[in-house]
């Protein structure tokens, strides 16, 4: 018995055919002067539905593809934080989106705002008409002042010296400062742990805003003016229990995401 391969685009039209069949039959040349016929027996309609569902779904993948990397390209997903008090951003999961200065109200202000702001260390400014400044509000540079720091880290000789900032963009939906902990509670990504500070409690002095100040602080230049100061905060204990914040206890404080 002769084993034999049959070469499709070699075949004829055999002579055997009637009618309809004719185009389903062909004759196939072999070897030693046989012949054979290969009937192609194929229902076009369900071929050609499977081809337009398999086409439909390949290309329904590729456009999802690219609008997928597309999306990712348009949308940066997380959120930020600032970490006051140094210039890096340390975190697992976190990355740097600028440096800056610890800006705000001068300690005896009145009026302007009464939050602080991470200034870009690269400005951008523009010109604004002159009668615009008539009576226009402040911002001022905030410096540390922090007695009673552990001074055994060169990085903590930070007293009377300016705070710097950072702007940190973690891969977190969304990010917390806890006060009163030092770690971040189950299922939430730990990024730094600080202490409590805000303008020291005097008479004459503004309120302003709590926030979380680095545990191994740095420091941005040489000089404090004394525009705007930071101190610890201490707990006053009474209406916040006395059994589990301990009164005049300088709080810690951490920065966490999910």
């Amino acid at each position: 018995m002769n084993k034999l391969t049959i070469p499709m685009f070699a075949g004829t039209l055999t002579k055997d055919c009637i009618g309809d069949q004719c185009p389903q039959i062909i004759s196939v040349g072999l070897m030693n002067g046989l012949k054979a016929t290969l009937k192609a027996d194929l229902d076009v309609s369900k071929l050609n539905n499977v081809l337009f569902k398999y086409i439909q779904t390949e290309v329904t993948k590729a456009v999802k593809s690219e609008v997928d990397k597309l999306q990712g390209k348009k949308c940066m997903k997380g959120s930020t934080f600032v970490r006051w008090g140094r210039t890096s951003c340390d975190g697992t999961k976190s990355s740097l989106v600028y440096t800056g200065f610890m800006t705000g109200p001068t300690h005896t202000a009145r009026g302007s705002g009464s939050n602080y702001l991470c200034l870009s260390s690269n400005p951008q400014t523009k010109s604004f008409p002159a009668d615009w400044n008539t009576a226009p509000g402040h911002l001022s540079g905030i410096g540390w002042e922090l007695t009673g720091i552990d001074r055994s880290k060169s990085s903590n000789h930070v007293d009377d010296k300016d705070v710097p900032c950072a702007v940190c963009l973690t891969k977190g939906k969304t990010s917390l400062m806890i006060p009163g902990r030092t770690s971040c509670y189950a299922g939430w990504t730990h990024e730094y742990t600080g202490f409590l500070v805000s303008v020291r409690t005097q008479s004459g002095f503004a309120s302003t805003e709590y926030v979380c100040a680095d545990a191994d602080p740095e420091s941005q230049g040489s000089t404090n003016y004394n525009q705007g100061i930071i101190s610890f905060v201490e707990v006053r204990c009474g209406s916040i229990p006395c059994s589990k914040y301990r009164n005049k206890t300088k709080l810690s404080c951490v920065v966490c995401s999910k």
